[in-house]
């Protein structure tokens, strides 16, 4: 059984559902079915008018008045981290049916709603945080995140100590962001010679991941990329290339595991310095990105099931 949003019909906007039909409170870790699994009382919809025909006007509309039967000064409510997380993941779960444009301003009104009580406001952000810009998040978005940072930024509440790390955040999140050049680096390869990102197998597809080789999950998810038949078939026939760098300077460690890399798969070790300069946020190993022939990024800190899941789509 599923539980619809108010577009439903028009925009197939769905929230994920337990067997008892209850919706669940989305939370970086799988959820159940159990008692402590179960969501919070949910925000009404508002109605939405009916001179609103399009998926994406009634989404806007959504996201824009989503909020509007919750008021901040009912502070058993708006700081209950229960209540706050279920209706934050239904919010958050309607922005791909809206136009991009409509999205700032929704964010900027809750926050600026938000903003009237203080400890509410300051949970509704760490709440953003868990579910849009923590690695193991479901949920995960950086672009998303970024839209309540600069909310958040441009809010007269927070004091100027409060500001920094949400600034340092905003500046991870613009690097090498979807759309833009991939940060050049280069690097030693098998064969001991010095390359760079740019002449990686140039025009084709690239699957750029930095693993550590002493880490147990990035051997895992290792193994999961090398068994993927779909991945294998796609580097064999030229249509797509992988190049896996370690970057943490242990060359005595990558010279030793380099063997357990595929031979068809590049191999490289961090000539630049790619942490130290910041070229690239490596929160959590391994980090995946998705580039395209002219070394754009197309996906960024991509999870490896929608990895798969864009090889499927391919076929």
């Amino acid at each position: 059984m599923k539980r619809t949003l108010g577009v439903a019909c028009a925009a197939g906007v769905w929230l994920s559902t337990c067997g008892n039909g209850q919706a669940v409170t989305m939370t970086p870790e799988p959820p159940s079915c159990d008692s402590t699994a179960v969501a919070a009382e949910e925000l009404p919809l508002p109605q939405i008018p009916d001179f609103l025909r399009t998926p994406t006007d009634r989404a806007a509309y959504l996201l824009q008045h989503f909020w509007d039967g919750l008021s901040f000064a009912d502070t058993l409510r708006s700081r209950s981290r229960a209540f706050m997380e279920q209706n934050f993941a239904n919010f958050v779960n309607l922005f791909p049916h809206a136009d991009s444009a409509a999205l700032p301003p929704s964010v900027a009104r809750l926050l600026e709603r938000a903003a009237a009580d203080a400890p509410a406001f300051d949970l509704l952000m760490q709440i953003a945080e868990k579910y849009l810009y923590d690695p193991n998040s479901p949920m995960l978005d950086e672009a998303y995140y970024a839209l309540f940072l600069e909310a958040f930024l441009r809010s007269p509440l927070p004091e100027a100590d409060a500001r920094l790390r949400p600034e340092r955040q905003l500046q991870t999140v613009r690097k090498n962001r979807p759309g833009t050049p991939a940060a050049d680096f280069a690097y030693s390869d098998r064969s001991g010679r010095r390359r760079t990102l740019r002449q990686t197998a140039l025009g084709r597809e690239l699957l750029l991941v930095f693993y550590d080789p002493d880490c147990e999950h990035c051997a895992e998810i290792l193994a999961g990329l090398k068994d993927d038949g779909l991945l294998r078939r796609r580097v064999r026939e030229g249509r797509l290339s992988v190049l896996a760098v370690y970057a943490d300077g242990d060359r005595q460690a990558w010279e030793r595991t380099l063997r357990d890399l595929p031979a068809e798969w590049e191999a490289g070790f961090d000539l630049t310095g790619v942490q130290e300069h910041g070229l690239y946020v490596l929160r959590a190993m391994p980090t995946l990105y998705w580039l395209d022939g002219d070394r754009r990024v197309a996906v960024k800190d991509m999870p490896v099931e929608a990895l798969f899941e864009r090889l499927r789509r391919m076929e």
